[in-house]
């Protein structure tokens, strides 16, 4: 139960509470973008427009310019959440690591104590 408490105490709690409510915001608005997108259906097709139309072509250009501006963006902002969801996986492994180095401590610490305990009762038993 110790080590439990231990590894909670290790975590760098005051940095994940102020990153929680950013990341969960930015997955949120990720989120809703997806969720705003038309359908298929819905999406301009070239097969929808008569291509010798120059005013048509124009507008399906637009639209497409438009669409692919927009998951530029969103793939700059997955991009920052997924730096910020790194950071705090960092912030985790380092605590990880820093509880295994801990607990290979420990582990020699009972070798030694147990060695210890064994010589003292050979001891005694002698006495």
């Amino acid at each position: 139960m110790s080590v439990w408490l231990t590894a909670l105490k290790l975590v760098p709690w005051d940095d994940v509470l102020k990153q929680t409510p950013k990341l969960v915001r930015q997955a949120r608005g990720l989120f809703r973008k997806e969720q705003a997108k038309p359908t298929a259906g819905q999406a301009l097709s070239p097969d929808a427009i008569d291509l010798r139309d120059p005013h048509a072509v124009a507008a399906l250009a637009k639209a497409l310019h438009q669409r692919v501006a927009a998951l530029e963006q969103e793939q700059r902002d997955t991009a920052a959440l997924m730096a910020s969801l790194a950071e705090q996986q960092e912030m985790v492994v380092q605590t990880l690591g820093a509880l295994r180095a801990r607990a290979k401590l420990l582990t020699a610490a009972c070798g030694v104590l147990t060695v210890a305990v064994i010589g003292l009762l050979a001891w005694v038993s002698r006495h």
